[in-house]
């Protein structure tokens, strides 16, 4: 059996932005991918919570506050890694460390980065790392600006995450766009922190 990738739900609703990064997750890493403590029809999903799929011992649980990064050769001897199915807080509130690290102490944390990186940028890093391919080696922008003109006042929204640089453009999903800026044009600037 190869690596299997956990989203742990743990917010209380599942609303239109988390569904929409668990839907860019699940085209990111397919049959890899499952999402565990809630049912989402169309998307790999149990009520199951991940121990009950996978030993914690066996277990990599990304977590910003981790003191060690991911790394290729980590994963031998685990059979899965864990991300927080968690929306992102500015400044970051530690919940994946209250929700997961702290609750398993048996399993192993890394970080993917000193940025918090939202569930399905993380699933990616995850990917790459598994693909063998070290943090480093992967380009992320540090926050994007969405800046959208309505009428003649010109809106910038800033989104204060990493996001990796996939074909020269930050991985968000279109859906998560629309959710943010509606329908119409926009623009998307971002910073790329080159790899090594």
């Amino acid at each position: 059996m190869g690596m299997k990738i956990y989203i742990e739900h743990l917010e209380r609703d599942l609303g239109r932005w988390i569904l929409a990064e668990y839907r860019s997750s699940y085209r990111l890493a397919g049959e890899m991918l499952t999402i565990t403590g809630i049912e989402i029809p169309g998307l790999p999903s149990t009520r199951k919570r991940f121990y009950e799929l996978v030993e914690p011992l066996k277990a990599i649980i990304l977590d910003p506050q981790a003191p060690e990064e991911l790394k290729p050769e980590d994963l031998r001897g685990y059979e899965a890694i864990v991300i927080g199915g968690i929306l992102g807080a500015h400044p970051p509130l530690g919940r994946t460390k209250k929700l997961l690290s702290e609750r398993f102490p048996e399993a192993a944390k890394r970080n993917i980065g000193e940025h918090p990186f939202p569930i399905d940028a993380s699933v990616y890093m995850a990917l790459e790392v598994i693909r063998g391919k070290r943090i480093e080696e992967i380009p992320v922008a540090l926050g994007l600006i969405i800046r959208k003109r309505i009428g003649n006042i010109e809106h910038e929204i800033e989104l204060p995450y990493a996001y990796p640089i996939v074909n020269n453009k930050p991985l968000i999903s279109e859906e998560v766009l629309q959710i943010i800026v509606g329908r119409g044009e926009y623009e998307l600037i971002f910073n790329p922190v080159p790899a090594i």
